[in-house]
């Protein structure tokens, strides 16, 4: 019985971690389409490890970061692979 509690504690923790970072993933979305970028691809790599496709992009996500507190740098220029 123990262990079956155990394991459903598990899974719920598992299953509110999921569900917390796909709502954070909708909300940089939602955020990124409130500015107005080209579509042209000129990748940048921010401090985040992520791959911009361009520095317009790179800079309206580096706002909305700043809104919330926590801070975005340019790492170079091209993919971050």
């Amino acid at each position: 019985m123990k262990f079956f509690s155990l394991l459903l504690a598990l899974c719920l923790l598992l299953g509110l971690s999921l569900a917390q970072e796909q709502a954070e993933e909708k909300v940089a979305v939602h955020d990124a389409k409130l500015c107005a970028c080209p579509r042209n691809y000129d990748p940048v790599c921010g401090t985040d490890l992520h791959s911009y496709p361009n520095l317009c992009t790179f800079n309206c996500n580096q706002r909305n970061m700043e809104r919330k507190g926590r801070t975005l740098e340019l790492l170079r220029s091209g993919n971050c692979d």
